[in-house]
């Protein structure tokens, strides 16, 4: 039984280390944290009862909590070493199941600060120890429960079960991170069925391939939500959803074998960083448009941005960097949901540098086999065109075809040809891979971007969506006019989108999506706008407090009422000795049986109600069974602090035998 109890040493142990390797914590709040669990491995190392000293370690642990708070140590280590206090005084003092069980609770909950605040390959080893830890101690305490044990029958502990509970767990764990939506799998487990698993699914994407691609699957992963100031007119709302249509994601500028790619020195638009004034008031200049947006995380880290001119305002925290194919992400890998604020000037062209030299001539390789772009092209605009006139003319050509996610051509030995002369049908990476490498032939530069389209607007929250299924692609190309690069969307418009249908089930998803984000939002993970608004009013109103510090007087009445209460503990232990201690005599529901007795076996000078009783016991055999349930009973209401409901039955019957 040793070995069960330095088991129950391992959820708290497991736990503290886990802790330990996040970081968040110096060297003396963590030794805080451990001297508790040092203690207790102390106490059980060194057999030490320290039973009789239950209530003196409640109330030192009492102390010590109110201690930490008159110190004003913060919230979350004050709760980690209150936690692991109580973890080292249950361990200390004698356990029963129930107390065991509550190891493996506190053990959990100090597990969960891991979970919650890294995510380093470091914590699955330690997930993995702690379940473990955990199987060892649950398999241990079922089997001392067991009936086989009791009757002196049961095998050894089944130790070796660890291997199979812990495979089991983490088979669970696997199916349940597979089975969650994952665009970057291509798996979509919901509603009912793997669907996606002969294609692709819809989302963003750092290449484009158009070569063997089958059909692309919906995907409902919401990408980001877009907010607008409050109370926009149908008019105003109208104005910023024509800006908003596009949102650029990451450029492909090289191209080879049917296949668009990022080039490594493709530069990010020149960043713009707003100011909280000039966001305040943006009201004074009517041609830039105030949005802020939450964004989600997701494998790639791009944020997608509005095309034109966009000044940032990032949050506190999350800077933002350049990333490849010119895109915008956050200077740390975002897990949360994360509001970025935007000025947006649709009518001006973002600052970015003009290509020269390698990067320049690559923006008009179209590669081998693309030579049915450069007839389709010439066929249907012969002459030569402005750059911006030119892509209008193709744009509209290509916008006759049809839109579908089915891919007809991907199957085709070369696609792009099979597009353009045969299907005439395909979803926007082929019509952007059609216009682009068209504006090639013609000496114009020219690339693809992934981005998305604006989503649908939900009116229930004030809000447009943006999901995974609005991933798009359109061409950018330089027109020396204008100065920099024009956007060209060739793509004819998508089937409407389902949260748009009149009908009762999308109405419910708009309400669902809506109540989601509010709860995001508000309640999990609240904007940096608002916490910082929530963060200021505390601080004011702490700074309006007086300040406080322990002084001689609190000093002094909390050693004043620490004394008292030892002072009634040690009373009410002498007390209890003293009651340990009583004779027979003085138990009134044993005074018949002493007037039965005492001419044959009177009790002696000192002598406990127990002990007289067995030694009548041993000389009455007979009434061996009857004399022992009477001195449990009278143990128990002298060293338990109760009395039997009712002794005098069994009294009475102890008597009749005695007859």
């Amino acid at each position: 039984m040793r070995l069960a109890r330095w088991i129950d040493h391992l959820p708290p142990w497991l736990s503290f280390g886990a802790i330990a390797t996040t970081g968040m914590f110096s060297p003396e709040e963590l030794v805080v944290m451990a001297l508790p669990l040092v203690t207790a491995w102390l106490v059980e190392y060194r057999h030490w009862s320290l039973e009789r000293y239950r209530r003196v370690l409640e109330i030192a642990a009492l102390a010590a909590v109110l201690a930490q708070v008159a110190l004003r140590v913060s919230l979350v280590p004050l709760t980690l070493n209150t936690i692991f206090l109580l973890c080292g005084i249950r361990l200390a003092l004698p356990r029963e199941a129930a107390q065991r069980r509550q190891l493996i609770l506190m053990g959990f909950l100090l597990f969960l600060v891991t979970a919650i605040a890294t995510f380093e390959i470091t914590f699955l080893f330690w997930a993995l120890a702690w379940t473990v830890g955990s199987c060892l101690m649950l398999l241990q305490q079922s089997w001392e429960s067991s009936a086989s044990l009791r009757r002196g029958l049961a095998p050894p502990p089944p130790y070796r079960q660890v291997f199979l509970w812990t495979g089991a767990t983490i088979l669970i764990a696997g199916a349940c991170f597979v089975v969650l939506p994952r665009q970057t799998m291509g798996l979509r487990f919901f509603p009912w069925g793997a669907g996606g698993l002969g294609g692709t699914a819809a989302g963003l994407s750092d290449k484009v391939e158009l070569f063997d691609k089958g059909p692309i699957a919906g995907n409902r992963d919401v990408v980001l939500r877009i907010l607008p100031p409050s109370r926009l007119s149908l008019t105003q709302r109208e104005k910023y959803s024509e800006a908003l249509q596009l949102l650029r994601g990451i450029s492909l500028e090289s191209f080879n074998d049917s296949r668009w790619e990022v080039r490594s020195d493709t530069p990010a638009p020149r960043r713009v960083l707003a100011t909280d004034f000039e966001w305040n008031q943006q009201g004074d200049r009517p041609d830039r448009l105030a949005v802020e947006l939450f964004v989600a995380p997701n494998p790639l880290g791009v944020i997608p941005i509005p095309t034109g001119f966009v000044a940032t305002l990032p949050p506190s925290g999350m800077p933002l960097r350049e990333g490849r194919g010119g895109s915008l992400r956050w200077q740390f890998p975002s897990r949360r949901w994360v509001p970025l604020r935007l000025l947006v000037d649709p009518q001006q062209a973002p600052l970015e540098l003009a290509p020269r030299g390698d990067r320049l001539t690559a923006l008009l390789e179209v590669g081998a086999g693309t030579e049915a772009v450069r007839s389709w092209s010439r066929r249907v605009v012969p002459e030569d065109l402005a750059p911006s006139r030119l892509a209008q003319r193709l744009s509209a050509e290509l916008r006759s075809y049809a839109y579908t996610t089915d891919n007809p051509s991907g199957k085709a030995t070369n696609p792009i040809q099979d597009f353009l002369e045969n299907t005439r049908a395909g979803h926007c990476e082929y019509f952007a891979s059609s216009l682009a490498l068209a504006l090639r032939y013609r000496g114009i530069p020219a690339r693809v971007v992934n981005g998305y389209r604006l989503g649908p607007w939900i009116d229930e929250g004030g809000y447009w969506l943006v999901t995974q299924d609005q991933a798009h692609s359109w061409v950018e190309f330089l027109d020396p006019a204008h100065r920099g690069w024009q956007v060209a969307d060739p793509t004819p418009s998508a089937p409407p989108s389902a949260l748009k249908a009149l009908n009762l089930w999308a109405t419910l998803q708009r309400w669902a999506d809506a109540l989601q984000f509010r709860w995001d939002r508000n309640v999990v993970r609240f904007s940096d706008e608002d916490q910082m608004a929530g963060l200021t009013w505390l601080q004011t109103k702490a700074g309006s407090l007086p300040s406080w510090r322990p002084g001689r007087t609190f000093l002094l009445t909390t050693g004043l009422l620490a004394t008292l209460a030892l002072a009634i503990r040690v009373f009410s232990r002498s007390r209890f000795s003293a009651q340990a201690h009583r004779g027979p005599q003085e138990i009134r529901a044993l005074r018949p049986l002493l007037r039965k007795t005492k001419g044959f076996l009177p009790p002696t000078q000192g002598e406990t109600a127990w002990h007289w009783l067995q030694r009548l016991a041993e000389a009455r055999p007979l009434l061996q069974t009857h004399l022992a349930n009477l001195a449990k009973e009278v143990d128990a209401a002298t060293y338990g602090g109760y009395l039997a409901p009712n002794p005098k039955p069994l009294v009475r019957g102890i008597l009749r035998d005695l007859d």
